[in-house]
């Protein structure tokens, strides 16, 4: 009795799968690319029960470059750079100022062409306008500085962005 019952039940389980690899089979045969691709579209659809408007998201992700990824602090972001994407380490990017205000501490914040914003950290003085080329290079510790190109001051920032 209990093996009749075993020969039953993996009868039923299995039967699903037959049939999704029939009815892949099937879909490998057909030789037209777009009849091919739409008979896998209906698998998939009545698979997952999907209706015919509901579509799968898939997120496409932009692959970031070493200038986007300087200054941040996310350890993931860094183990992607130095690992899987090869992107080459910079020690220091050059830009140009757009916009230059004060906090609440009166210390810099500075916006960069490149659409990145740097606060300071010190309370170092340093005149800076917008329109002028700065340097943002890694110092000791994992801190960043800036100075002018035109200078050699330079303060302690980090990364607002």
């Amino acid at each position: 009795m209990k093996i009749l019952l075993l020969i039953l039940i993996s009868f039923l389980f299995a039967r699903p799968a037959l049939a999704d690899e029939d009815a892949l089979a099937k879909c490998r045969q057909i030789e037209d690319i777009e009849a091919r691709v739409a008979c896998y579209d209906e698998f998939v659809d009545a698979r997952y029960k999907m209706g015919s408007g509901d579509r799968v998201e898939t997120r496409a992700t932009a692959v970031p470059d070493a200038q986007s990824l300087f200054g941040t602090n996310d350890a993931d972001a860094k183990r992607i750079v130095e690992t899987s994407l090869a992107i080459e380490q910079i020690d220091q990017i050059e830009a140009v100022v757009t916009e230059v205000r004060k906090s609440a501490t009166r210390k810099l914040v500075v916006t960069l062409d490149n659409g990145q914003v740097w606060r300071q950290l010190d309370s170092q003085p340093m005149r800076l306008k917008s329109g002028e080329s700065v340097i943002v290079r890694k110092a000791s510790l994992g801190s960043f500085l800036m100075e002018k190109q035109s200078g050699s001051r330079s303060i302690r920032v980090k990364r607002a962005n």
